[in-house]
């Protein structure tokens, strides 16, 4: 029967996986407010399971929002700015702007969260 491997080497081995992975760690500052948010919603949204851990939930919230993102430029690869014409979302990349019929003065607005 093989030795547990002490908390150093899984640790070891944990990083040398999250490399391979180009996993990165990044800092988040929240509030106490949204710490609780996140508390109730990373339990609530996991169901009947076990809670997504914050990294979990966070990456969820990530890939969601691509995916809404990816949606949106295919919709605006579709259409062109009323004003120059150009494809969206680049269009005129701006030159315009605060140009009412410019889509960079209210148009751009739309891909805010």
């Amino acid at each position: 029967m093989s030795k547990p491997k002490d908390s150093k080497t899984r640790k070891q081995a944990q990083r040398a996986r999250d490399a391979a992975l180009g996993i990165q760690r990044v800092e988040v500052r929240l509030s106490i407010r949204e710490r609780e948010q996140l508390e109730t919603l990373r339990c609530t949204r996991a169901g009947a399971g076990d809670p997504y851990s914050a990294d979990e939930y966070i990456s969820t919230l990530l890939r969601r929002d691509w995916e809404r993102w990816q949606q949106q430029q295919a919709e605006l690869a579709k259409q062109t700015c009323p004003h120059c014409e150009c494809s969206l979302p680049a269009g005129c990349g701006g030159a315009f702007k605060g140009q009412p019929e410019c889509w960079h003065t209210q148009g751009d607005k739309t891909l805010a969260p």
